[in-house]
């Protein structure tokens, strides 16, 4: 009763928290962005405040954390009563009542193995918290790229469609007039469908670009509602980044460092279970009346090493921790390969854009031409709104060379966790 007295005097209390789905989820339905207009960066921002995904990463972390006091606990002392009465009962005195004491102590610095075990948890705990914050900020800005690709993508169809509807307007008013056959109206025709095809394929991508927008910031679609977005990110080429980046990568990115430290927490167990061979030495302090004679008696006891010295579990230890260290070798491998990829996609990317610029530049000269033409009574409509229609397609050429540019800066980024300079 005593012991249960003394632990009752500092212990915890229980405090509920529990969870409600159904509040919960009209939280998350009614979560709405604020007014003005919103960058990638102030996205970026809301979403590592919000996104459920980080917020687990440093909870997680908080428990690794918890872990390490854990760790450096030392086991409490026991104590037991053993009254031994005499039958047929005949006094209290006649009888033996002793109070014995179990006080453990730690041999070999298990307690310090503990805890380096638990520190190296909480690192690669940390680590999580880095690379779920890169997660979400790759998927808010693959998500804002698809929405600025979208409707832009638009915005060139819709003007092209317009120059097409002008072209067969213009075409079958010359049919009617017997200027010109049935059959060259063919080909525009197409192509008008095309563009129209194209054109409800971005209305598609557009939607599924903010849904995707939504769920990166942690909130349903609706709640990017009279949301406006500033696309200027996008606009504007970066550079590759130093090399120093791609080495960084190779030894600062999240994933390495997790890997680290998943070997560090194998040594350390494996250092501990080492330690385990040595028993504890447990001092046993205990007092008796006996039979109306005081009675002190002071016990050691140890375990016996003789059937098993911890053989299996460190066996076991030093397995893991061979297993820890090719995975170290796998990651770091995988880190090489992922940046040596997306370097290439950049360089790809930037020659595809380079070559797009030039036809852009080649239409805009035909496109002058025409347009000269025209003014000084030589030359066609129809040429002109050809020309016009041929210049918006390649916009949208060059556009979707931009955004697959835009992409793999994103992806190099990402491979080596390091924002890549303007």
């Amino acid at each position: 009763m005593l012991a249960v007295a003394l632990a009752g005097a500092g212990c915890v209390r229980y405090a509920a928290h529990p969870i409600d789905s159904a509040g919960s989820a009209a939280t998350l339905s009614q979560r709405h962005l604020g007014g003005g207009t919103w960058t990638l960066q102030r996205l970026t921002q809301e979403a590592l405040q919000e996104q459920p995904s980080v917020l687990l990463a440093r909870a997680q972390y908080e428990t690794a954390r918890a872990a390490i006091r854990t760790a450096g606990e030392s086991p409490n002392p026991t104590i037991a009563l053993a009254p031994q009465v005499v039958t047929p009962w005949t006094a209290w005195v006649a009888g033996t009542y002793s109070v014995d004491f179990d006080w453990t102590v730690e041999t070999a610095g298990k307690r310090t193995r503990r805890l380096d075990v638990a520190h190296a948890g909480a690192r690669g705990a940390a680590a999580h918290v880095i690379e779920a914050t890169w997660k979400a900020r790759v998927a808010v800005r693959k998500a804002l790229l698809d929405l600025y690709a979208a409707e832009e993508r638009a915005k060139l169809l819709t003007d092209a469609i317009a120059r097409q509807d002008e072209l067969l307007k213009l075409l079958e008013n010359r049919i009617a007039a017997g200027a010109e056959s049935h059959i060259v109206v063919a080909q525009p025709r197409l192509l008008q469908v095309q563009l129209r095809l194209q054109a409800s394929d971005a209305d598609k991508a557009a939607k599924l670009a903010r849904a995707a927008l939504a769920e990166a910031l942690g909130m349903g679609t609706s709640g990017l509602e009279g949301a406006k977005f500033s696309f200027a990110s996008f606009e504007q080429v970066k550079g590759a980044g130093p090399a120093a980046h791609r080495r960084a990568a190779l030894t600062h990115r999240a994933d390495v460092i997790a890997a680290l430290a998943d070997y560090a927490g194998a040594d350390a167990t494996l250092r501990l279970e080492i330690a385990k061979q040595y028993p504890d030495i447990h001092l046993n302090p205990g007092y008796s009346f006996d039979q109306g004679e005081n009675k002190w008696t002071l016990g050691v006891g140890l375990t016996l090493p003789i059937l098993n010295q911890n053989r299996g579990a460190i066996g076991e230890a030093e397995a893991k921790r061979k297993e820890a260290a090719a995975k170290f070798k796998v990651v770091q491998l995988g880190v090489l390969a992922e940046c040596d990829r997306a370097t290439a996609a950049v360089n790809a990317a930037r020659a595809k854009l380079a070559m797009t610029d030039e036809l852009l530049i080649g239409q805009e000269k035909i496109l002058a031409s025409e347009h000269r033409l025209v003014a000084a009574g030589e030359g066609d409509k129809v040429s002109l709104l050809s020309a016009q229609v041929e210049h918006a397609t390649t916009l949208t050429v060059r556009l979707d060379a931009l955004v697959e540019l835009q992409s793999a800066l994103g992806a190099l980024e990402e491979a080596t966790q390091t924002p890549l300079e303007p």
